[in-house]
């Protein structure tokens, strides 16, 4: 996923900075901000429905459902086997899905901390 490009607003690993220099600028880092968090938000939600993806197929691995676990017969184990061999690897580790969604929960928070401190200093100055 490609981000846009900003002018005041500069995201480093979970830092996000933002370098208003005049009361303009700090309305254009506001909406920059605004349209980050926005796209932060749409890669979370990418996230967790890959997450949601790497349960289910985790899930299948294991042999299907809780209720398919219970029965018991020939066809049940069959239709068991045949799910365990039809399960897909994800793309991706849970692991490291979990991490990437954590990393973007912090850039969130330090998207909205940024936005409130240039609000704060907009109030100051009016």
């Amino acid at each position: 996923m490609q981000f846009s490009p900003a002018r005041f607003v500069t995201i480093t690993g979970t830092e996000v900075l933002a370098t208003p220099t005049s009361n303009a600028d700090a309305k254009i880092a506001l909406k920059e901000l605004r349209q980050k968090k926005k796209e932060y938000a749409l890669r979370r939600r990418a996230l967790l429905g890959q997450q949601k993806q790497a349960r289910d197929a985790a899930d299948k691995a294991l042999g299907g459902s809780s209720h398919r676990r219970k029965k018991s017969g020939l066809l049940s184990t069959l239709g068991m086997l045949v799910g365990r061999a039809k399960a897909r690897k994800p793309k991706r580790d849970l692991a490291e899905i979990d991490a990437d969604l954590a990393e973007t929960d912090e850039i969130l928070f330090n998207i909205d901390s940024c936005s409130i401190q240039i609000e704060g200093r907009l109030l100051n100055l009016s």
